[in-house]
């Protein structure tokens, strides 16, 4: 719907018109619209509701947070809530040492001054399709296309064709060939590092070739650069693991962590480093801080988000309804000529039609569906709390719009 005109920014539109909608509460995977009832989030608002909306345990853990004495802290200050968090990352992950920032754009961002610091080295390389957030550094190092009013230059990126080709007998996939050839024109002595998604998000939701992160992984050792997972996005359970890398292999230098990491419920992100990136800060200064390093709320809700996500096995419950759900979209595909592909991984999946999403996402929110759209693509990333029958009624309600055979419950 179109709101009324509003004293704050609406990002990523034009005011005029912009699309939104009013938000009265909301409770684990819904949100309630006044004068149309609860609406199903299939968007989990900014793809960062993990753990649900007014979770009772993260709720708790924030009023506790507020009620301390110590509400913010600076950089030097060792706050038991910071240093919690930061121990529970590393644990985690495996990772050695861990960057705390304020959202994903900025923790990448940290992340790749890390790797510049440790290399020397000023080039940094990304897929033709990413993004790795709205900061002007971030968006001259991706090839999302929002950043042409901004960055000149940049480059080269990975080409990733969609779908790629795979890899043969003798030869690596058409992706594979992309990054070592970006790799040789950027000059592998100046590239500091290749910063992947750990799967794409909103610009296609591409899955890899099966040799493309483990290639990453070893161009990196050979050549002396870092590789950079950026999980903003497909981090902490959203694909049906901890980190989405992890479908494909080779291990990263540098985790990226946002979005889910809090829900939402306060501001927080993280870069988490292995051993020996922390070690060279042993005895060189790390040239990055924020005002708001660590902040004690945002490690609360932090904290909170984690022991929902572990307690209630939302890791192994997104890998399980994902599944079940893909099954269900790919049978309603099979009938449907205006679903083009279904793909993804866990509860972070595209559907791509054969032209524009925008009508068939505002016929879901008539049915009581709240899916963003992007050009070709539905993006169906609810929170990690979302029942079973809800994702059902979805393919039910999709099928209706899209006014075509099965979709039914068995």
């Amino acid at each position: 719907m179109t709101g009324p005109a509003a004293p704050h920014f609406r990002t990523w539109q034009a005011q005029r018109g912009a699309w939104s909608f009013p938000v009265d509460r909301a409770d684990a995977a819904r949100f309630h619209v006044p004068g149309e009832g609860w609406k199903w989030d299939l968007g989990s608002q900014s793809y960062n509701v993990h753990v649900g909306h007014a979770h009772p345990h993260v709720l708790d853990a924030l009023r506790r947070a507020v009620e301390r004495a110590v509400l913010t802290a600076g950089p030097h200050a060792d706050v038991p809530e910071r240093t919690a968090l930061a121990d529970r990352l590393r644990r985690l992950s495996g990772m050695d040492r861990v960057f705390f920032a304020l959202g994903g754009a900025e923790a990448m961002e940290n992340a790749v001054k890390i790797a510049m610091l440790v290399t020397g080295r000023d080039r940094v390389l990304a897929r033709r399709r990413s993004y790795h957030g709205a900061t002007l550094a971030m968006l001259g190092v991706a090839g999302d296309p929002r950043r042409a009013p901004f960055a000149a230059g940049g480059g080269p990126w990975i080409d990733d064709p969609y779908p790629p080709r795979p890899p043969s007998e003798g030869r690596p996939s058409d992706w594979v060939e992309a990054l070592e050839a970006a790799v040789d024109e950027a000059g592998p002595d100046r590239v500091a590092a290749v910063v992947l998604e750990g799967l794409t998000g909103t610009n296609g939701l591409q899955i890899p070739p099966p040799d493309f992160w483990p290639a990453a992984r070893a161009l990196a050792d050979r050549h002396g650069f870092l590789l950079v997972a950026d999980e903003v996005f497909s981090g902490l359970g959203r694909t049906g693991r901890t980190f989405g890398f992890e479908h494909f292999g080779g291990r990263p230098d540098v985790i990226v962590l946002g979005k889910g990491l809090t829900s939402g419920y306060a501001p927080l992100s993280a870069a988490l480093v292995s051993g020996p990136v922390a070690a060279h800060f042993d005895d060189h200064v790390l040239y990055c801080g924020l005002t708001h390093y660590g902040s004690p709320i945002g490690c609360a809700a932090a904290a909170a988000c984690l022991d929902v996500i572990e307690r209630e096995g939302l890791v192994e419950r997104a890998a399980r309804l994902g599944t079940d759900l893909l099954g269900r979209l790919a049978d309603l595909a099979r009938g449907c000529p205006a679903i083009r592909d279904v793909r993804g991984r866990g509860l972070q999946i595209g559907i791509e039609l054969d032209g524009p999403a925008a009508a068939v996402g505002r016929g879901l929110w008539a049915n009581g569906y709240f899916v963003p759209a992007k050009g070709p693509m539905l993006y169906v990333c609810p929170p990690l709390v979302i029942e079973a029958e809800a994702l059902a009624g979805f393919v039910e309600a999709l099928a209706a719009v899209l006014d075509a055979p099965g979709g039914k419950t068995p």
